[in-house]
């Protein structure tokens, strides 16, 4: 997984995770961990804004003009739906 992040006063660009570069950087294991986990997160955010875009968005313009509370439940189903496909990472910070 390539990542953006500042360590020790750098800025990363495009930085694979799985490279020995990443590996040997004068960083904690557990900021090591940090910045994977923000990237995994940051990614399901992503994924979910688009889906909400393509998916739910146009669901939710259908209730408010509809106003009708099937329409209402109909938009809320696929919200849920969109947070159970793209689940965010729990975070394990506090066990590194």
């Amino acid at each position: 997984m390539n990542v953006n992040f500042s360590a020790n006063g750098k800025r990363y660009i495009n930085f694979d995770t799985t490279s020995d570069a990443f590996k040997t950087l004068d960083i904690s294991g557990s900021e090591k961990a940090n910045i994977i986990e923000n990237a995994h997160k940051e990614a399901v955010i992503l994924k979910r804004q688009n889906a909400y875009k393509a998916e739910s968005d146009p669901l939710f313009m259908e209730s408010q003009f509809d106003g009708t509370p099937e329409s209402h439940q109909k938009w809320q189903e696929k919200v849920a739906e969109i947070k159970a496909r793209y689940p965010l990472p729990e975070s394990t910070a506090e066990n590194a």
